[in-house]
């Protein structure tokens, strides 16, 4: 480790623990698995740039079954970027590092076999250095770093990301075992438990700064045609892609959730009618043009929206879902592939 490195870090681990043990960065209504594997990894990735001078830095965590990274935060990425960040085990740098458990550190992208381009990135990325994050020997993630430059990186950079790693190990398994107890394993948004534990409490909290909050409930259109045709584990593939999607579309303070089957509901704090429309509109609009691709398969997936806003002391939680359920209803009556609002 270089002696400027080395000086710098015991500021970096400092900034680290704070972020760790402090939620003062994010809303109160945020669920604390939520601050956990969003806004903290956000501010680690930060901290981790400014450590070793890299252009960006993206955390990539397992999935339930431990066979797929998929990217949780990042510095210095488009949000479309981190997005569509997923790399199967063995896969791609950091596929290898987490299967492997070993770092990575690559000079020139363009001359490494293992380096698998993200198609619809913004950046180029010239070099990088990967670190596994591993506890109790088991791995569950990784951390990379990357520069537009080549031969941004060196030993002494790997040295430090591997100790940053194991000293936020602990503290990322924890959440992310609190948040696996709150999510759908298949798509990881959020389950109906959460659901009903987070929602009256959200609204409450609206309810007393006097601002709105609207839900949308979201069905994909003729899914069991895609089951009965395709199969289930092509259904299971096209449901995690729109999920992954529909936190694409939706805003970093709103929430996803898998209401049942192909239908998800979306919490969407601060947010009137209209805005929730809008969002609305933005998410059915990016599905319908961009169909998802499994395997050799293009599959074209369309999706009814029904919206409703939170009636100020008149709406329960489920109340407002029976509204935007009833809204939903009237966007399938009309020809599905819409919007419709709760009056």
């Amino acid at each position: 480790m270089r002696p400027d490195q080395l000086a710098r870090l015991p500021q970096t681990l400092f900034e680290i623990g704070k972020a760790f043990g402090s939620d003062d960065f994010v809303p109160d209504d945020v669920p604390l698995v939520r601050r956990n594997l969003a806004a903290l990894l956000v501010r680690l990735s930060d901290l981790v740039c400014e450590q070793v001078g890299a252009d960006a830095c993206s955390i990539m965590l397992l999935d339930h079954d431990g066979q797929r990274l998929l990217g949780k935060a990042a510095s210095g990425l488009a949000r479309d970027d981190l997005a569509g960040m997923s790399f199967r085990l063995g896969e791609g740098v950091a596929g290898w590092v987490a299967e492997r458990g070993e770092p990575a550190l690559i000079e020139d992208v363009a001359l490494d076999r293992r380096y698998v381009a993200q198609p619809e990135s913004e950046r180029r990325i010239r070099s990088l250095a990967c670190v596994p994050i591993s506890y109790r020997d088991a791995h569950i993630g990784v951390m990379t770093v990357t520069s537009t430059g080549a031969g941004a990186f060196t030993l002494d950079d790997v040295e430090v990301l591997g100790f940053i790693a194991t000293t936020i190990a602990l503290d990322i398994d924890n959440a992310r075992l609190r948040r696996l107890a709150m999510t759908d394993p298949l798509t990881e948004a959020y389950n109906r438990e959460f659901l009903h534990e987070h929602l009256p409490r959200a609204m409450e909290a609206a309810e007393g700064r006097g601002e709105p909050l609207s839900v949308a409930l979201i069905d994909v259109d003729h899914f069991k045609e895609v089951n009965d045709q395709l199969g289930h584990d092509v259904g299971d593939r096209v449901l995690a892609d729109v999920a992954r999607r529909l936190r694409a579309g939706i805003r970093a303070a709103d929430l996803l959730v898998r209401y049942g089957g192909e239908e998800f509901l979306a919490i969407l704090p601060g947010t009137g009618a209209e805005l929730a429309r809008e969002i609305a509109e933005r998410v059915r609009a990016k599905l319908e043009d961009d169909p998802i691709v499994v395997g050799a398969r293009s599959i074209e997936v369309r999706v009814s929206i029904g919206v409703a806003e939170r009636r100020p002391g008149t709406d329960s939680s489920l109340e407002l879902i029976r509204r935007a359920d009833q809204a939903l209803y009237a966007a399938k009556r009309g020809g599905r592939n819409r919007v419709e609002v709760a009056p």
